[in-house]
């Protein structure tokens, strides 16, 4: 009858610590992957808007035509 009740009380707690850890993992890796999206969008973002308002002119240079 020990183990009956021992077992019982013990499936709740292993469900709460595997839910608990579940939610840890999904934060962490949530931010990970949302932080790193955004990261690299506004970097990307950044780029595009300098390579767009930077007035620059590529030098003009001559071809050597060899003889």
């Amino acid at each position: 009858m020990a183990k009956s009740i021992t077992k019982s009380a013990l499936i709740p707690l292993v469900m709460i610590w595997l839910a608990a850890h579940a939610v840890l993992l999904a934060l962490i890796l949530g931010a990970k992957f949302l932080f790193t999206k955004t990261v690299l969008l506004v970097l990307l973002m950044m780029g595009t808007a300098a390579f767009l308002l930077s007035r620059f002119s590529a030098k003009r240079r001559r071809l050597l035509i060899a003889p």
